[in-house]
């Protein structure tokens, strides 16, 4: 009896130090894009500044932002987006397909990310 317990708590802390090791505690689960109840939502998980954003949507709707902090997020509404024709983005239409966010890191290097399909050029 005293050995199947210790066993059992040696098989628990092989499980428990597996997990712990595994990452799967304490994982950051955020996406750097995603599309949230009728918004675009980019977050910046890097520990750089960006500047000069610009966020397509579907290839042809665009918004832009000054700049973003790091771990700081921009939302953008939907109905934000506009082509080149001046035209807002109608969600009821046809639903987000792709995005890509293009912006300059502080250290000068160009960043780019991509949801779904991305852009197409």
């Amino acid at each position: 009896m005293r050995f199947s317990r210790l066993v059992l708590v040696g098989v628990l802390l092989v499980v428990a130090l597996w997990t712990l090791l595994s990452g799967r505690c304490g994982r950051d689960t955020r996406r750097d894009i995603a599309v949230e109840e009728g918004r675009v939502v980019v977050t910046n998980l890097t520990g750089q500044r960006w500047s000069d954003i610009d966020v397509w949507l579907n290839t042809w709707y665009r918004a832009q932002a000054p700049a973003l902090e790091p771990k700081q997020r921009l939302e953008i509404p939907l109905r934000v987006f506009v082509n080149g024709h001046g035209q807002h983005f109608e969600a009821h239409l046809r639903g987000p397909v792709g995005i890509e966010v293009t912006a300059r890191a502080a250290d000068g290097s160009a960043i780019t990310l991509t949801w779904g399909e991305g852009r197409r050029r």
